[in-house]
């Protein structure tokens, strides 16, 4: 039988990569999203992929899932901010703990009892069991706490992958690979921290791999089961990355170190991965891509 799955966040770098994997794996793959504003570039989705579209309303989205009956449902889409102004608040918290909670309340009531959330390494600052860098990892925090109680009250059996930094080729983020990918191709000058920080990165495709055996994990699973786990990477300061590019494109960069100051709560050692995700092992190697990616045509 056809597993489905519904997708959130699915026009995203993570999720379009994630849909286009469960599509070639034979799940019956559909994606909730938003209309586009008027103006704006078209959604793009994998082959083989079913648009949702999803006007905002609680409705709609009970009319989506009792449609899809998901197996199972990946939410990955998220508003990120790394700085919020306190207009931005209320929308962090609309998107990042309103409209979830809202997508499980559908799916329970759809029969749907198994998810697999993303949360972020930034709830743990300073390698603390929790402590939220800014207000986006608070809202990631708040609503892996409600899963809980979804977990508890409904037998909702729910996985959270907190992710550390990504990085694959074709990434149009506004991310630290893809701009000293960019820089490295163009040349120039350019102004970056003092650059000391730890970065811990992982490649589009590991994650990938994660999410595949999470899925197994639950579908296989006895009972509900109730787990978290940290996806760490590659671990490298950003001194270190930058000389990586360079040896990548076979020439110095002008790099300032210290042309900026590190960012208020930056995060200087992340946390460190205690439990590994059981049967998930990374294989791409961060080096090795960057000469991939500078390589590559744009």
């Amino acid at each position: 039988m056809t597993r489905a799955a519904l997708i959130t966040g699915a026009t995203g770098f993570i999720g379009g990569r994630l849909a286009e994997r469960l599509s070639q794996q034979g799940w019956a793959v559909h994606a909730v999203v938003r209309p586009r504003p008027e103006g704006a570039a078209a959604i793009t989705l994998p082959s083989n992929v079913r648009a949702h579209a999803y006007d905002g309303s609680m409705a709609r989205l009970e009319a989506i899932l009792s449609d899809v009956r998901p197996d199972l449902v990946f939410h990955l889409a998220s508003l990120f901010l790394v700085d919020h102004a306190p207009a931005q608040a209320g929308e962090l918290v609309r998107s990042n703990v309103l409209f979830p909670t809202m997508l499980v309340e559908a799916a329970i009531g759809a029969g749907c009892n198994r998810m697999i959330n993303v949360g972020t390494a930034w709830q743990h600052y300073r390698s603390s069991d929790y402590e939220p860098v800014n207000l986006y990892a608070a809202t990631k925090q708040a609503y892996q706490d409600i899963l809980q109680f979804y977990a508890s009250a409904s037998g909702l059996s729910c996985i959270t992958l907190k992710l550390f930094d990504t990085y694959g080729p074709g990434d149009p983020r506004r991310k630290l690979i893809p701009a000293l990918v960019n820089f490295a191709r163009s040349g120039g000058e350019l102004s970056m921290s003092p650059g000391d920080q730890i970065l811990d990165l992982c490649h589009v495709d590991d994650v990938i791999d994660a999410f595949v055996i999470t899925a197994d994990r639950l579908l296989e699973a006895a009972g509900p089961i109730s787990e978290s786990y940290l996806l760490g990477g590659e671990r490298h300061t950003l001194k270190e990355v930058v000389a990586m590019v360079a040896r990548a494109c076979g020439r110095a960069l002008d790099v300032s170190f210290g042309g900026r100051p590190y960012r208020e709560r930056e995060v200087m050692d992340p946390v460190r991965v205690v439990e590994t995700l059981p049967a998930w092992v990374r294989s791409r190697d961060l080096e090795a891509t960057l000469k991939s990616m500078i390589g590559a045509p744009e």
